[in-house]
């Protein structure tokens, strides 16, 4: 008798530990599901009224997001590489994959590409891309995804020529710069502070925008990225590291920002810079 039921317990024993482990499993792949921890998504400040969008849609479901503002691509993909944060949002694809490149990290994306941001040339000093003197002082940004972009921009409205066939050009890859403008490269993030400095910088819409300078405007911009080349690029979406699957609350959150009433939202609240693709 006492052997059966040593048997027995030794059974229950070992399928409460198959339990125990299946429920640890999917708290791995979603730490963060409902009624568990809060949610922390990185972003940087452009983003900041997006994130909190969602959470405010999904608090009533039990799902508790913050929306975690750094000042630093590299810091906020650092962070959900090693786990102090569970995903983030702030890029798209290309320099998600270029920074994966570079730095040997386990970052993927998921889900589609929620918005863009064109790429605009402007200046605070002139009113076109003419009236640059030869020698001007254009900001550029330093990293490959859109340093590459940037120089894209300039060389589709001819103010530079590229060498042909390379995917991420830098300024080496210039064969002809006829106004002999002066590339000035820099963080993403400091490009508004230097910009007094400046005679002329390439941005994204947002940061123009967010400059709040009527005397720079997305209007008034010299150049602009049109939406048949936007759209190549992709646009902002969601990150986690490879080992996070099947997030419920964040399954929830892209249906929520790949709707109507987000894309709406979108348009009215950023007078029209940011651009929906959700189809």
């Amino acid at each position: 008798m006492n052997k059966k039921l040593a048997s027995l317990l030794l059974v229950s024993l070992l399928l409460m530990s198959v339990l125990l482990a299946a429920c640890s499993s999917d708290k791995k792949s979603d730490p963060a599901a409902k009624g568990g921890k809060k949610i922390v998504v990185g972003v940087l400040a452009r983003e900041q009224p997006d994130l909190e969008y969602v959470a405010e849609k999904l608090k009533p479901e039990g799902f508790e997001i913050e929306a975690r503002v750094f000042n630093d691509n590299i810091a906020i993909n650092t962070a959900t590489e090693d786990g102090s944060i569970d995903a983030n949002f702030f890029q798209n694809e290309r320099y998600l994959n270029s920074f994966n490149s570079s730095k040997n990290t386990h970052l993927i994306t998921y889900g589609p590409s929620i918005f863009t941001t064109p790429v605009l040339l402007v200046s605070k000093k002139y009113g076109s891309v003419a009236e640059l003197p030869k020698g001007a002082k254009v900001g550029i940004a330093n990293d490959s995804a859109n340093r590459a972009r940037e120089l894209q921009l300039l060389a589709d409205n001819g103010v530079i020529k590229l060498k042909e066939g390379v995917a991420l050009p830098t300024l080496l890859d210039i064969t002809e710069n006829p106004q002999q403008l002066d590339f000035v490269e820099t963080d993403p993030r400091n490009r508004v502070g230097i910009f007094p400095d400046l005679d002329a910088m390439t941005a994204p819409s947002i940061t123009v925008y967010q400059m709040k300078d009527p005397a720079v405007t997305v209007d008034k911009a010299l150049l602009a990225e049109t939406p048949e080349v936007y759209k190549t690029y992709g646009g902002t979406l969601f990150v986690v590291h490879e080992d996070k699957k099947d997030l419920e609350w964040l399954d929830k959150a892209i249906e929520i920002m790949t709707s109507n009433e987000y894309s709406e939202w979108l348009l009215k609240t950023y007078s029209g810079v940011k651009k929906p693709l959700a189809e």
